[in-house]
């Protein structure tokens, strides 16, 4: 599902030189597996996110997504940047960045209405991720009113409710107490389904240890390796 083929990055931090990010990364990432990335401050793995979720491009080397090559053009096709993003879900570590609606309702809602859906199908799925993530008490609040867990769970939701086969998580336990890193690990591993790839960026190596079907491990030399 996910290829990337000697994939570097840099970037220019000064008029004078560029820093490398990611320095030749090369791996094949299958559908049925929860991933854990996990590495020191500045490896990379922010960068690594970016890519594959077509909002950055490699310097060198190839991204490859279910056989097409992502690349800064074409992402720009309208229809082929659609398609991409309706397959690939991220929720950031801080989840009140992306999220902008007046209510957890209109928030899970307003990414169905851009894909078109008719109203029908766009209330069913609403209905049904509200019930999975526990919302039912919250689904007229404002989502900026709402604790750091329930922000969490909202941005899940509204991303879930697009059933992307590719769900990217950041940091996802990051801020949360004992009782919410508990239920987003319980979540996390009854998420996992054949027909789908999970990946996750995390400082928390017990919390890698219960979830993970495989873990990278990202370096400081901007390189990764791997293991079951």
């Amino acid at each position: 599902m996910i290829e990337l083929q000697d994939v570097s990055y840099r970037y220019q931090s000064t008029p004078m030189q560029d820093t490398c990010a990611l320095d030749h990364i090369t791996c094949h990432l299958d559908m049925g597996r929860c991933y854990c990335l996990q590495g020191p401050n500045g490896c990379g793995k922010s960068t690594l996110f970016r890519i594959l979720n077509g909002l950055s491009f490699p310097t060198s080397g190839h991204y490859i997504f279910n056989g097409m090559e992502i690349t800064e053009k074409s992402m720009r096709n309208p229809d082929f940047s659609k398609n991409f993003h309706k397959q690939v879900g991220f929720v950031f570590q801080h989840s009140e960045i992306q999220l902008f609606c007046k209510t957890v309702e209109e928030e899970i809602a307003f990414g169905l209405q851009q894909l078109r859906l008719p109203d029908s199908e766009i209330e069913a799925r609403v209905e049904r991720y509200i019930q999975l993530l526990h919302l039912e008490n919250i689904r007229q609040r404002a989502p900026f009113n709402l604790s750091g867990g329930e922000q969490k769970r909202c941005a899940l939701a509204a991303v879930l409710a697009m059933d992307p086969k590719v769900l990217i998580l950041d940091e996802p336990i990051s801020g949360l107490d004992e009782e919410g890193q508990e239920w987003v690990t319980s979540f996390i591993r009854d998420l996992k389904s054949p027909d789908r790839m999970i990946i996750i960026a995390t400082h928390q190596s017990s919390f890698a240890e219960k979830v993970a079907d495989m873990h990278l491990q990202m370096t400081k030399e901007h390189r990764m390796t791997f293991s079951g």
